[in-house]
């Protein structure tokens, strides 16, 4: 009996060490799961497909010449901004045609001040330096203000323009109309995540 009751008593003790165990694992917390990554989407093309036309200099049967008001910006949508956002910064860059230089790399949009509760941007942003929920555009290499559709000439190739997004730690103090490199170094230093999302063109 004597072994029997020590028995008992040895396994209750067991358990309650158990469960002391597991009361003060779960006080003291296991590593927290990772937050889900900053994440930029558009309804109008998949990831790293072919950008429609409507979003380059070729809507509407336009080209290179073409006013800059006849492209379209995509619309875009994104989720999991990072803990601290306070504005986003969206670009667009990537190859572009220039006479007598050949193929070289352009910035063709930033906009920046996005307010950090906004989610998704409407297809068509319309050009000037500031939008009424209060972003901005930059002047591009060509003295636009606001979207410049990518313009791939023929027979270059499957040419690649890649949209960022920026999760910002605070707003931007850069006027409307600003530049690229303006924009850029404002930027620096406040960056909490990024995401991206590809477009391609050939013609």
């Amino acid at each position: 009996m004597n072994g029997t009751m020590n028995g008992r008593c040895l396994w209750i003790v067991m358990l309650a060490g158990c469960s002391v165990i597991s009361v003060a694992g779960q006080q003291r917390g296991g590593p927290e799961p990772p937050m889900p990554r900053l994440k930029l989407t558009s309804p109008g093309f998949i990831d790293g497909g072919n950008l429609p036309l409507t979003f380059t200099c070729y809507n509407n049967g336009g080209n290179a010449q073409s006013p800059p008001e006849n492209a379209m910006s995509p619309p875009f949508s994104w989720a999991n901004a990072p803990k601290g956002t306070a504005s986003f910064a969206l670009t667009l860059n990537g190859p572009d045609n220039h006479p007598n230089k050949g193929i070289d790399m352009e910035m063709f949009w930033v906009v920046w001040n996005i307010p950090a509760g906004t989610t998704q941007l409407s297809q068509g942003v319309k050009l000037g330096p500031e939008r009424p929920d209060g972003s901005r555009q930059a002047t591009g290499q060509r003295g636009i203000v606001g979207y410049r559709g990518p313009c791939a000439p023929a027979g270059v190739g499957r040419l690649h323009y890649l949209f960022t997004l920026y999760a910002l730690d605070q707003p931007l103090n850069v006027s409307g109309g600003a530049t690229e490199a303006e924009v850029r170094k404002a930027i620096d230093g406040h960056i909490l995540g990024t995401s991206i999302y590809v477009g391609a063109l050939e013609r």
